[in-house]
């Protein structure tokens, strides 16, 4: 299930704080252009960071933004 950009926007300045915590080679301006848009934020990780496979890759970060948002939604 991907988060709708309500989602994202609720959370917004705590998801956005455990994001840069996350993946510290992101900067808040990576983020600011990022539009608070899920897709461009996976984009954006999986591009800086590289690495495994890009499937495999992009799977993990969704996952690990789920984790975050759901742990903001309790």
């Amino acid at each position: 299930m991907n988060p709708t950009p309500n989602r994202l926007e609720d959370h917004w300045p705590q998801l956005r704080s455990r994001i840069l915590q996350e993946w510290d080679l992101l900067s808040e301006e990576d983020l600011d252009r990022s539009g608070m848009q899920f897709d461009r934020i996976v984009a954006l990780i999986r591009r800086r960071y590289g690495g495994r496979t890009e499937i495999i890759q992009e799977a993990a970060i969704r996952d690990a933004l789920n984790r975050i948002l759901a742990s903001l939604e309790v």
